[in-house]
């Protein structure tokens, strides 16, 4: 089925069916929960977004995009996990991480209009999963709570590890 709507849909839905750009959203949305100021982290992530779509749509080659978004993962994880949270070296992570997931996910449409509403929802689903988990987890203000949100963020290292250790083999 060719259509805006479904791509749009397929777009909105490929930060939740690809399990590298899950993992490094929600490592990413956990960190900004930690940050007194989110919206710079956010809008770096947001803008290198939009640059790396825009390579998309120029046809950039074949990148690594999926092995630097397990590496991200891994590097977010271990922040929060540590509870480690230096404002700079978010907002280079997010960067990257930005740049990363949209080279990762070139749109599967044939017509142009269809693509760009695939990046389109891409875009927004990314950015809509980041902001909700962040506010999601900002929430979490017991000790018990945010050793819950620094285990999550060790096991997110820990996984981006398990799979980078196997794609690299």
């Amino acid at each position: 089925m060719t259509g805006l709507l479904p791509a749009f849909v397929d777009g909105l839905l490929n930060p939740l069916a690809t399990p590298a750009h899950g993992l490094t959203l929600l490592a990413l949305a956990l960190l900004l929960a930690r940050l007194p100021q989110r919206f710079v982290v956010l809008l770096t992530f947001a803008l290198a977004l939009a640059a790396g779509f825009l390579a998309i749509a120029l046809a950039v080659e074949t990148t690594p995009a999926r092995t630097v978004l397990l590496a991200v993962a891994t590097a977010l994880g271990a922040m929060v996990a540590a509870a480690w949270t230096p404002k700079l070296l978010a907002c280079l992570l997010a960067a990257i991480a930005g740049a990363a997931l949209a080279l990762d996910s070139p749109p599967q449409a044939v017509r142009i209009a269809d693509a760009y509403a695939a990046l389109a929802g891409t875009a927004i689903g990314a950015c809509a999963m980041l902001i909700a988990i962040a506010a999601i987890a900002g929430h979490a203000k017991a000790d018990w709570q945010r050793l819950g949100v620094r285990i999550l963020g060790s096991w997110i290292a820990a996984s981006a590890i398990l799979v980078l250790a196997v794609q690299l083999r």
